[in-house]
Protein backbone atom coordinates (compact mmCIF):
# COMPACT_ATOMS: atom_id res chain seq x y z
CA UNK A 1 0.00 0.00 0.00
CA UNK A 2 1.64 3.76 -1.09
CA UNK A 3 1.15 5.92 1.54
CA UNK A 4 -0.49 8.92 0.40
CA UNK A 5 -0.17 12.72 1.79
CA UNK A 6 -1.36 16.42 1.16
CA UNK A 7 0.39 19.25 0.25
CA UNK A 8 -1.08 22.68 0.27
CA UNK A 9 0.61 25.45 -1.60
CA UNK A 10 -0.59 29.27 -1.09
CA UNK A 11 0.06 32.42 -2.85
CA UNK A 12 -1.02 35.75 -2.27
CA UNK A 13 -2.26 37.10 -5.05
CA UNK A 14 -1.01 40.07 -6.95
CA UNK A 15 1.30 40.76 -4.06
CA UNK A 16 3.21 43.31 -6.00
CA UNK A 17 1.04 45.68 -6.55
CA UNK A 18 -0.82 45.34 -2.83
CA UNK A 19 0.63 48.30 -0.51
CA UNK A 20 1.79 47.63 3.33
CA UNK A 21 3.38 44.60 1.76
CA UNK A 22 5.81 44.58 4.71
CA UNK A 23 2.83 44.32 7.11
CA UNK A 24 1.04 41.55 4.68
CA UNK A 25 4.01 39.06 5.04
CA UNK A 26 3.95 39.68 9.00
CA UNK A 27 0.38 38.78 8.83
CA UNK A 28 0.95 35.79 7.25
CA UNK A 29 4.09 34.74 9.08
CA UNK A 30 1.49 35.32 12.29
CA UNK A 31 -1.66 33.06 10.80
CA UNK A 32 0.93 30.02 9.72
CA UNK A 33 2.08 30.02 12.93
CA UNK A 34 -1.01 30.11 14.33
CA UNK A 35 -2.27 27.11 11.80
CA UNK A 36 0.53 25.06 12.75
CA UNK A 37 -0.64 25.20 16.47
CA UNK A 38 -4.31 24.73 15.59
CA UNK A 39 -3.95 21.71 13.64
CA UNK A 40 -0.78 20.21 14.83
CA UNK A 41 -2.38 16.99 15.14
CA UNK A 42 -2.78 16.36 11.15
CA UNK A 43 0.21 18.62 9.95
CA UNK A 44 3.40 16.84 9.24
CA UNK A 45 5.39 19.47 8.10
CA UNK A 46 4.30 22.80 9.01
CA UNK A 47 3.43 25.74 7.11
CA UNK A 48 5.90 28.38 5.97
CA UNK A 49 6.93 30.77 3.44
CA UNK A 50 8.82 29.48 0.70
CA UNK A 51 9.19 31.73 -1.74
CA UNK A 52 8.71 35.42 -0.90
CA UNK A 53 4.14 35.53 -1.11
CA UNK A 54 3.99 31.74 -1.30
CA UNK A 55 3.73 29.25 1.45
CA UNK A 56 3.71 25.23 1.77
CA UNK A 57 2.45 22.54 4.02
CA UNK A 58 2.30 19.28 4.12
CA UNK A 59 -0.60 17.07 5.93
CA UNK A 60 -1.41 13.54 6.98
CA UNK A 61 -4.86 13.45 5.24
CA UNK A 62 -7.15 15.63 3.09
CA UNK A 63 -9.67 15.17 5.19
CA UNK A 64 -8.73 18.93 6.95
CA UNK A 65 -7.65 20.32 4.10
CA UNK A 66 -10.23 22.06 3.44
CA UNK A 67 -10.56 23.87 6.90
CA UNK A 68 -7.25 24.65 7.09
CA UNK A 69 -7.49 27.13 3.83
CA UNK A 70 -10.57 28.86 5.55
CA UNK A 71 -8.91 29.68 8.40
CA UNK A 72 -6.23 30.99 6.57
CA UNK A 73 -8.18 33.07 4.12
CA UNK A 74 -10.54 34.64 7.30
CA UNK A 75 -7.15 35.58 9.28
CA UNK A 76 -5.36 37.08 5.58
CA UNK A 77 -8.66 39.11 4.52
CA UNK A 78 -9.16 41.10 2.63
CA UNK A 79 -5.68 40.14 1.02
CA UNK A 80 -6.52 37.11 -1.62
CA UNK A 81 -4.85 33.86 -1.59
CA UNK A 82 -4.94 31.02 -4.08
CA UNK A 83 -4.62 27.61 -2.82
CA UNK A 84 -3.27 24.32 -4.86
CA UNK A 85 -3.68 21.49 -3.35
CA UNK A 86 -2.23 17.81 -4.10
CA UNK A 87 -3.04 14.46 -2.74
CA UNK A 88 -0.42 11.83 -3.48
CA UNK A 89 2.54 10.52 -2.31
CA UNK A 90 6.13 11.73 -0.92
CA UNK A 91 9.40 10.38 -2.79
CA UNK A 92 12.00 11.65 -0.42
CA UNK A 93 11.92 10.99 3.68
CA UNK A 94 9.22 13.81 5.70
CA UNK A 95 11.19 16.23 7.31
CA UNK A 96 10.62 18.64 9.44
CA UNK A 97 10.90 21.64 6.58
CA UNK A 98 8.65 20.99 4.23
CA UNK A 99 11.18 23.03 1.20
CA UNK A 100 13.04 19.80 1.66
CA UNK A 101 10.72 17.07 0.33
CA UNK A 102 9.23 16.52 -3.15
CA UNK A 103 7.15 13.92 -4.55
CA UNK A 104 3.81 13.23 -6.29
CA UNK A 105 1.64 15.34 -3.91
CA UNK A 106 3.89 18.53 -4.47
CA UNK A 107 4.13 17.86 -8.28
CA UNK A 108 -0.07 18.10 -8.04
CA UNK A 109 -0.27 21.13 -5.27
CA UNK A 110 2.07 22.58 -8.30
CA UNK A 111 0.17 22.10 -10.86
CA UNK A 112 -3.43 22.77 -9.07
CA UNK A 113 -2.16 26.15 -7.99
CA UNK A 114 -1.16 26.97 -12.18
CA UNK A 115 -4.59 25.69 -12.79
CA UNK A 116 -6.21 27.52 -10.48
CA UNK A 117 -4.36 30.68 -11.53
CA UNK A 118 -5.14 29.82 -15.59
CA UNK A 119 -9.22 29.92 -14.67
CA UNK A 120 -9.17 32.61 -11.87
CA UNK A 121 -10.51 30.03 -9.27
CA UNK A 122 -9.71 30.17 -5.41
CA UNK A 123 -8.72 26.94 -4.61
CA UNK A 124 -7.88 23.75 -6.71
CA UNK A 125 -7.45 20.21 -6.04
CA UNK A 126 -5.65 17.45 -7.68
CA UNK A 127 -5.36 14.15 -6.61
CA UNK A 128 -5.25 12.11 -9.40
CA UNK A 129 -9.13 10.93 -9.04
CA UNK A 130 -10.25 12.96 -12.29
CA UNK A 131 -13.88 12.43 -11.22
CA UNK A 132 -13.81 13.06 -7.52
CA UNK A 133 -11.58 15.84 -8.75
CA UNK A 134 -13.73 18.29 -11.14
CA UNK A 135 -16.87 17.44 -8.91
CA UNK A 136 -14.41 19.33 -6.12
CA UNK A 137 -13.34 21.88 -8.21
CA UNK A 138 -16.87 22.11 -9.79
CA UNK A 139 -18.27 23.22 -5.91
CA UNK A 140 -15.46 25.62 -5.61
CA UNK A 141 -16.18 27.31 -8.92
CA UNK A 142 -19.52 27.82 -7.68
CA UNK A 143 -18.28 28.75 -4.13
CA UNK A 144 -16.26 32.07 -5.82
CA UNK A 145 -19.49 32.34 -8.04
CA UNK A 146 -21.73 33.01 -5.00
CA UNK A 147 -19.05 34.95 -2.77
CA UNK A 148 -18.21 37.09 -6.22
CA UNK A 149 -21.17 39.51 -5.02
CA UNK A 150 -20.48 39.28 -1.54
CA UNK A 151 -19.26 42.96 0.07
CA UNK A 152 -16.54 43.13 3.01
CA UNK A 153 -19.51 43.96 5.24
CA UNK A 154 -21.04 40.26 3.90
CA UNK A 155 -17.54 38.75 4.75
CA UNK A 156 -17.08 40.02 8.18
CA UNK A 157 -20.36 38.84 9.14
CA UNK A 158 -20.05 35.27 8.04
CA UNK A 159 -16.68 35.14 10.13
CA UNK A 160 -18.55 36.80 13.10
CA UNK A 161 -21.18 33.63 12.53
CA UNK A 162 -18.66 30.64 11.90
CA UNK A 163 -17.14 32.58 15.44
CA UNK A 164 -20.44 32.74 17.45
CA UNK A 165 -22.68 30.58 16.05
CA UNK A 166 -25.63 33.06 16.36
CA UNK A 167 -27.30 35.08 14.74
CA UNK A 168 -28.49 36.90 17.43
CA UNK A 169 -25.05 37.45 18.34
CA UNK A 170 -24.07 38.84 15.14
CA UNK A 171 -26.65 41.29 15.46
CA UNK A 172 -25.45 42.34 19.03
CA UNK A 173 -22.03 42.72 17.25
CA UNK A 174 -22.96 44.71 14.65
CA UNK A 175 -25.50 46.81 16.58
CA UNK A 176 -28.94 45.93 13.92
CA UNK A 177 -31.67 43.53 14.53
CA UNK A 178 -31.62 39.78 14.57
CA UNK A 179 -34.04 39.83 11.53
CA UNK A 180 -31.61 41.90 9.39
CA UNK A 181 -28.52 39.62 9.88
CA UNK A 182 -31.05 36.74 9.33
CA UNK A 183 -32.68 38.69 5.60
CA UNK A 184 -29.14 39.23 4.89
CA UNK A 185 -27.85 35.50 4.84
CA UNK A 186 -30.64 35.00 2.78
CA UNK A 187 -30.03 37.64 0.39
CA UNK A 188 -25.95 35.90 0.28
CA UNK A 189 -27.41 32.35 -0.27
CA UNK A 190 -25.08 31.37 3.20
CA UNK A 191 -27.23 28.38 2.92
CA UNK A 192 -26.46 27.02 -0.44
CA UNK A 193 -23.05 27.63 0.59
CA UNK A 194 -23.10 25.48 3.72
CA UNK A 195 -24.64 22.54 1.30
CA UNK A 196 -21.93 22.86 -0.97
CA UNK A 197 -19.28 22.56 1.38
CA UNK A 198 -20.58 19.45 3.39
CA UNK A 199 -20.42 17.80 0.26
CA UNK A 200 -16.65 19.17 0.09
CA UNK A 201 -15.56 17.73 3.44
CA UNK A 202 -17.71 14.62 2.38
CA UNK A 203 -15.66 14.15 -1.06
CA UNK A 204 -12.60 14.85 0.68
CA UNK A 205 -13.14 11.99 3.18
CA UNK A 206 -13.87 9.34 0.45
CA UNK A 207 -10.81 10.15 -1.70
CA UNK A 208 -8.83 9.39 1.47
CA UNK A 209 -10.85 6.23 1.90
CA UNK A 210 -9.95 5.17 -2.10
CA UNK A 211 -6.07 4.99 -0.77
CA UNK A 212 -6.29 3.22 2.81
Amino acid sequence: MIKVYTAIIGDIVKSRNLNKREQIQELLRTTLKEINETFKDCILSKFSIILGDEFQGLLKSPENSYLIIKEIDKAMYPVKIRFGVGIGSVSTMIYENVGEMDGECFVRAREAIKSAEEIGQNIFYISGNEEKDLCLNTIFLFLDSIKSSWKEKHFKRVFLYEKLESYEKVAEKEKVSKQMISKMFKNIKYDKLKKAEKVINSLLGSIYKVYE
